[in-house]
Protein backbone atom coordinates (compact mmCIF):
# COMPACT_ATOMS: atom_id res chain seq x y z
CA UNK A 1 0.00 0.00 0.00
CA UNK A 2 2.55 2.35 1.40
CA UNK A 3 4.59 1.88 -2.31
CA UNK A 4 1.52 2.48 -4.50
CA UNK A 5 0.86 5.74 -2.70
CA UNK A 6 4.62 6.54 -3.29
CA UNK A 7 4.69 5.66 -6.58
CA UNK A 8 1.44 8.11 -7.32
CA UNK A 9 3.07 10.87 -5.54
CA UNK A 10 6.02 10.61 -7.70
CA UNK A 11 3.62 10.92 -10.71
CA UNK A 12 1.99 13.79 -9.42
CA UNK A 13 5.88 15.19 -8.96
CA UNK A 14 6.79 14.31 -12.08
CA UNK A 15 3.63 15.98 -13.73
CA UNK A 16 3.75 19.07 -12.33
CA UNK A 17 7.74 19.40 -12.52
CA UNK A 18 7.09 18.85 -16.17
CA UNK A 19 4.43 21.81 -15.99
CA UNK A 20 7.01 24.09 -14.59
CA UNK A 21 9.41 23.62 -17.08
CA UNK A 22 6.99 23.81 -19.88
CA UNK A 23 5.86 27.31 -18.34
CA UNK A 24 9.26 28.39 -17.75
CA UNK A 25 9.79 27.34 -21.60
CA UNK A 26 7.02 29.69 -22.88
CA UNK A 27 8.41 32.35 -20.81
CA UNK A 28 11.98 32.32 -22.06
CA UNK A 29 11.26 31.96 -25.43
CA UNK A 30 8.61 35.04 -24.95
CA UNK A 31 11.57 36.98 -23.25
CA UNK A 32 13.59 35.94 -26.59
CA UNK A 33 11.81 38.16 -28.64
CA UNK A 34 13.40 40.05 -31.16
CA UNK A 35 13.09 42.09 -33.84
CA UNK A 36 13.47 39.21 -36.68
CA UNK A 37 11.06 37.06 -34.61
CA UNK A 38 8.40 39.29 -34.68
CA UNK A 39 8.35 40.25 -38.41
CA UNK A 40 8.89 36.06 -39.38
CA UNK A 41 5.66 35.50 -37.91
CA UNK A 42 3.01 34.63 -40.35
CA UNK A 43 0.13 36.37 -38.83
CA UNK A 44 2.55 39.36 -38.46
CA UNK A 45 2.92 39.79 -42.35
CA UNK A 46 -0.32 38.80 -42.91
CA UNK A 47 -2.00 41.59 -40.52
CA UNK A 48 0.23 44.00 -41.84
CA UNK A 49 0.05 43.63 -45.66
CA UNK A 50 -3.34 43.96 -44.68
CA UNK A 51 -2.81 47.35 -43.07
CA UNK A 52 -0.14 48.48 -45.85
CA UNK A 53 -2.79 47.52 -48.66
CA UNK A 54 -5.62 49.86 -46.77
CA UNK A 55 -3.36 52.70 -46.02
CA UNK A 56 -2.13 52.90 -49.98
CA UNK A 57 -5.52 52.29 -50.97
CA UNK A 58 -6.87 55.07 -49.24
CA UNK A 59 -3.91 57.16 -50.12
CA UNK A 60 -4.41 56.23 -54.11
CA UNK A 61 -8.22 57.34 -53.56
CA UNK A 62 -7.69 60.24 -52.08
CA UNK A 63 -4.84 61.94 -53.97
CA UNK A 64 -6.64 60.78 -57.50
CA UNK A 65 -10.46 61.85 -57.02
CA UNK A 66 -10.65 63.72 -59.82
CA UNK A 67 -9.21 61.78 -62.12
CA UNK A 68 -10.95 58.28 -60.97
CA UNK A 69 -14.12 60.31 -61.16
CA UNK A 70 -13.64 62.09 -65.12
CA UNK A 71 -12.31 58.70 -65.85
CA UNK A 72 -16.12 57.14 -65.11
CA UNK A 73 -17.20 60.60 -67.22
CA UNK A 74 -21.19 61.65 -66.88
CA UNK A 75 -23.21 62.88 -63.79
CA UNK A 76 -22.59 59.41 -61.84
CA UNK A 77 -18.69 59.75 -61.62
CA UNK A 78 -18.95 60.97 -58.16
CA UNK A 79 -21.44 57.88 -57.49
CA UNK A 80 -19.33 54.86 -58.75
CA UNK A 81 -16.31 56.66 -56.92
CA UNK A 82 -17.77 56.58 -53.69
CA UNK A 83 -19.11 53.01 -54.36
CA UNK A 84 -15.27 51.94 -55.43
CA UNK A 85 -13.95 53.43 -52.60
CA UNK A 86 -16.25 52.08 -50.15
CA UNK A 87 -15.89 48.31 -51.71
CA UNK A 88 -11.96 48.99 -51.60
CA UNK A 89 -11.67 50.03 -48.27
CA UNK A 90 -14.05 47.09 -46.79
CA UNK A 91 -12.26 44.35 -48.54
CA UNK A 92 -8.81 45.95 -47.58
CA UNK A 93 -9.73 46.11 -43.94
CA UNK A 94 -12.07 42.68 -44.19
CA UNK A 95 -8.86 40.88 -44.80
CA UNK A 96 -7.06 42.49 -42.31
CA UNK A 97 -9.92 41.61 -40.08
CA UNK A 98 -9.45 38.23 -41.48
CA UNK A 99 -5.83 37.46 -41.00
CA UNK A 100 -6.29 38.72 -37.20
CA UNK A 101 -8.87 36.33 -36.62
CA UNK A 102 -7.07 33.35 -38.18
CA UNK A 103 -3.53 33.90 -36.57
CA UNK A 104 -4.11 35.94 -33.42
CA UNK A 105 -3.76 33.09 -30.84
CA UNK A 106 -0.65 31.67 -32.35
CA UNK A 107 2.48 32.21 -33.23
CA UNK A 108 5.10 34.10 -31.11
CA UNK A 109 4.29 34.85 -28.21
CA UNK A 110 4.90 37.75 -26.07
CA UNK A 111 4.21 36.61 -22.38
CA UNK A 112 3.13 33.79 -20.19
CA UNK A 113 0.51 34.06 -17.82
CA UNK A 114 -2.41 36.72 -17.32
CA UNK A 115 -1.68 40.49 -18.67
CA UNK A 116 -0.66 42.25 -15.60
CA UNK A 117 -2.45 45.30 -14.10
CA UNK A 118 -0.92 48.16 -14.59
CA UNK A 119 -1.03 47.40 -18.37
CA UNK A 120 -4.73 46.33 -18.14
CA UNK A 121 -5.29 50.06 -16.15
CA UNK A 122 -2.83 51.61 -19.27
CA UNK A 123 -5.76 49.79 -21.79
CA UNK A 124 -8.71 51.52 -20.17
CA UNK A 125 -7.04 54.90 -19.86
CA UNK A 126 -6.76 54.75 -23.70
CA UNK A 127 -9.94 53.50 -24.50
CA UNK A 128 -11.35 55.70 -22.28
CA UNK A 129 -9.40 58.60 -23.78
CA UNK A 130 -10.42 57.16 -27.50
CA UNK A 131 -14.31 56.87 -26.73
CA UNK A 132 -13.97 60.65 -25.04
CA UNK A 133 -12.48 61.76 -28.56
CA UNK A 134 -14.99 60.25 -31.01
CA UNK A 135 -17.88 61.13 -28.13
CA UNK A 136 -16.53 64.59 -28.33
CA UNK A 137 -17.11 64.66 -32.00
CA UNK A 138 -20.94 63.62 -31.83
CA UNK A 139 -23.53 65.66 -31.02
CA UNK A 140 -24.37 65.98 -27.39
CA UNK A 141 -26.50 63.37 -25.90
CA UNK A 142 -30.39 64.38 -25.67
CA UNK A 143 -31.22 62.91 -22.14
CA UNK A 144 -34.97 64.51 -21.93
CA UNK A 145 -35.54 62.67 -25.65
CA UNK A 146 -36.37 59.29 -23.10
CA UNK A 147 -39.62 60.45 -21.30
CA UNK A 148 -41.09 61.86 -24.47
CA UNK A 149 -40.37 58.98 -26.73
CA UNK A 150 -41.92 56.68 -23.62
CA UNK A 151 -44.75 59.10 -23.23
CA UNK A 152 -43.92 60.31 -19.86
CA UNK A 153 -43.55 63.57 -21.01
CA UNK A 154 -45.99 65.12 -23.12
CA UNK A 155 -44.11 68.33 -25.40
CA UNK A 156 -46.36 71.39 -25.41
CA UNK A 157 -48.24 71.97 -28.55
CA UNK A 158 -47.84 75.39 -28.79
CA UNK A 159 -44.42 74.83 -29.68
CA UNK A 160 -43.44 74.48 -33.70
CA UNK A 161 -43.11 70.53 -35.22
CA UNK A 162 -39.30 71.98 -35.50
CA UNK A 163 -39.03 72.23 -31.92
CA UNK A 164 -41.43 69.36 -31.17
CA UNK A 165 -39.03 67.06 -33.52
CA UNK A 166 -35.95 68.37 -31.41
CA UNK A 167 -37.01 68.12 -28.22
CA UNK A 168 -37.70 64.11 -29.01
CA UNK A 169 -34.61 63.50 -30.65
CA UNK A 170 -31.74 61.35 -28.73
CA UNK A 171 -29.08 64.41 -30.36
CA UNK A 172 -28.88 67.87 -30.26
CA UNK A 173 -28.45 68.10 -33.56
CA UNK A 174 -27.96 72.33 -33.24
CA UNK A 175 -25.47 72.17 -30.61
CA UNK A 176 -22.35 73.20 -32.47
CA UNK A 177 -24.08 74.99 -35.63
CA UNK A 178 -23.28 78.34 -34.23
CA UNK A 179 -19.28 77.52 -33.24
CA UNK A 180 -16.49 78.13 -35.26
CA UNK A 181 -14.17 75.89 -36.88
CA UNK A 182 -12.15 75.89 -33.81
CA UNK A 183 -13.84 74.62 -30.70
CA UNK A 184 -14.17 71.42 -28.16
CA UNK A 185 -11.96 68.56 -29.03
CA UNK A 186 -10.49 69.99 -32.16
CA UNK A 187 -8.94 72.30 -29.56
CA UNK A 188 -6.87 68.54 -28.87
CA UNK A 189 -6.01 67.96 -32.62
CA UNK A 190 -7.33 68.89 -35.92
CA UNK A 191 -7.87 64.78 -36.59
CA UNK A 192 -9.91 63.76 -33.62
CA UNK A 193 -11.66 61.07 -35.78
CA UNK A 194 -7.85 59.30 -36.89
CA UNK A 195 -5.98 59.41 -33.11
CA UNK A 196 -9.67 58.73 -31.33
CA UNK A 197 -9.42 55.33 -33.30
CA UNK A 198 -5.58 55.17 -32.56
CA UNK A 199 -5.74 55.54 -29.02
CA UNK A 200 -9.04 52.30 -28.56
CA UNK A 201 -6.31 50.53 -30.94
CA UNK A 202 -3.66 50.93 -28.23
CA UNK A 203 -5.91 50.02 -25.74
CA UNK A 204 -5.72 46.57 -27.53
CA UNK A 205 -1.80 46.33 -28.24
CA UNK A 206 -1.47 46.67 -24.20
CA UNK A 207 -3.15 43.61 -23.64
CA UNK A 208 -1.93 41.83 -26.71
CA UNK A 209 -0.24 38.09 -25.70
CA UNK A 210 1.34 37.56 -29.24
CA UNK A 211 2.74 39.47 -31.79
CA UNK A 212 -0.06 39.02 -34.51
CA UNK A 213 -2.18 41.47 -32.16
CA UNK A 214 0.58 43.66 -31.73
CA UNK A 215 0.75 44.18 -34.90
CA UNK A 216 -2.92 44.64 -35.27
CA UNK A 217 -3.63 46.86 -32.83
CA UNK A 218 -0.60 48.70 -31.92
CA UNK A 219 2.24 49.04 -35.32
CA UNK A 220 -0.47 49.06 -38.33
CA UNK A 221 -2.95 51.17 -37.16
CA UNK A 222 -0.06 53.81 -35.92
CA UNK A 223 1.62 53.68 -38.78
CA UNK A 224 -1.53 53.66 -40.85
CA UNK A 225 -3.55 56.79 -39.04
CA UNK A 226 -0.43 58.59 -38.57
CA UNK A 227 0.32 58.43 -42.10
CA UNK A 228 -3.80 59.25 -43.18
CA UNK A 229 -3.32 62.44 -41.20
CA UNK A 230 -0.53 63.43 -42.33
CA UNK A 231 -2.22 63.11 -45.75
CA UNK A 232 -5.54 64.49 -45.23
CA UNK A 233 -3.70 67.71 -44.04
CA UNK A 234 -1.64 68.19 -47.27
CA UNK A 235 -4.90 67.19 -49.54
CA UNK A 236 -6.82 69.72 -47.59
CA UNK A 237 -4.17 72.64 -46.96
CA UNK A 238 -4.45 72.31 -51.29
CA UNK A 239 -8.14 72.45 -51.70
CA UNK A 240 -8.63 74.99 -49.55
CA UNK A 241 -10.55 72.51 -46.98
CA UNK A 242 -8.34 73.49 -44.02
CA UNK A 243 -7.76 77.61 -43.56
CA UNK A 244 -4.65 78.89 -42.59
CA UNK A 245 -6.29 80.15 -39.59
CA UNK A 246 -6.95 76.34 -38.47
CA UNK A 247 -3.98 75.50 -39.20
CA UNK A 248 -2.29 78.27 -37.33
CA UNK A 249 -4.22 77.79 -33.95
CA UNK A 250 -4.52 73.66 -33.89
CA UNK A 251 -2.02 70.99 -34.32
CA UNK A 252 -2.24 67.65 -36.13
CA UNK A 253 -0.54 65.32 -32.78
CA UNK A 254 -2.78 65.87 -29.80
CA UNK A 255 -1.95 68.03 -27.16
CA UNK A 256 0.66 69.67 -28.96
CA UNK A 257 -1.29 72.81 -29.15
CA UNK A 258 -1.50 73.12 -25.50
CA UNK A 259 2.36 72.39 -24.86
CA UNK A 260 2.95 75.36 -27.45
CA UNK A 261 -0.05 77.98 -25.88
CA UNK A 262 -2.14 77.87 -29.14
CA UNK A 263 -4.76 76.61 -26.83
CA UNK A 264 -5.78 76.81 -23.77
CA UNK A 265 -6.76 73.83 -21.44
CA UNK A 266 -9.51 76.01 -19.51
CA UNK A 267 -11.30 76.94 -23.09
CA UNK A 268 -11.15 73.45 -23.93
CA UNK A 269 -12.74 72.34 -20.47
CA UNK A 270 -15.46 74.73 -20.31
CA UNK A 271 -16.67 73.23 -24.21
CA UNK A 272 -16.37 69.64 -23.03
CA UNK A 273 -20.14 67.95 -23.35
CA UNK A 274 -20.45 66.09 -19.76
CA UNK A 275 -22.53 63.15 -20.92
CA UNK A 276 -20.70 62.50 -23.32
CA UNK A 277 -17.74 62.12 -21.54
CA UNK A 278 -19.48 60.24 -19.22
CA UNK A 279 -20.77 57.96 -21.77
CA UNK A 280 -17.05 57.44 -23.40
CA UNK A 281 -15.77 55.99 -19.56
CA UNK A 282 -18.85 53.94 -19.29
CA UNK A 283 -18.35 52.20 -22.39
CA UNK A 284 -14.51 51.73 -21.49
CA UNK A 285 -15.60 50.01 -18.63
CA UNK A 286 -17.90 47.72 -20.56
CA UNK A 287 -14.71 46.89 -22.78
CA UNK A 288 -12.35 46.32 -19.37
CA UNK A 289 -14.99 44.01 -18.19
CA UNK A 290 -15.38 41.80 -21.10
CA UNK A 291 -18.82 40.28 -20.86
CA UNK A 292 -18.89 37.28 -23.16
CA UNK A 293 -19.96 39.00 -26.41
CA UNK A 294 -17.29 40.91 -26.47
CA UNK A 295 -14.32 38.45 -25.77
CA UNK A 296 -13.31 38.48 -29.38
CA UNK A 297 -11.62 41.41 -29.02
CA UNK A 298 -8.75 42.58 -27.17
Amino acid sequence: GNSKSLARTSARLHARVNDMAAAAAVASGASRLTMGSFFRDSGVRWVLGGWTVFTAENLIMSEYRSEIRRSWGGSGGQGAYQSMYSLLSAGTLGSTILAYWRFARFGVELRAGPVPLQLRFGAFVLRAAGFFILGQLAPPLNLSAAPIALGLTEVSKDLSAEVRGALGCPFDFNAYKDRGEVFGITRVSRRPEIFGLLAMALGGALLATTATQVAFYGLGPTVCFTVLAMHSDRTQRGNGQLSAEKEAQTSMLPLVAFLDGRQSLAQFCSEVDPVNAYTAVGLAGLAALRPPWLRWVK
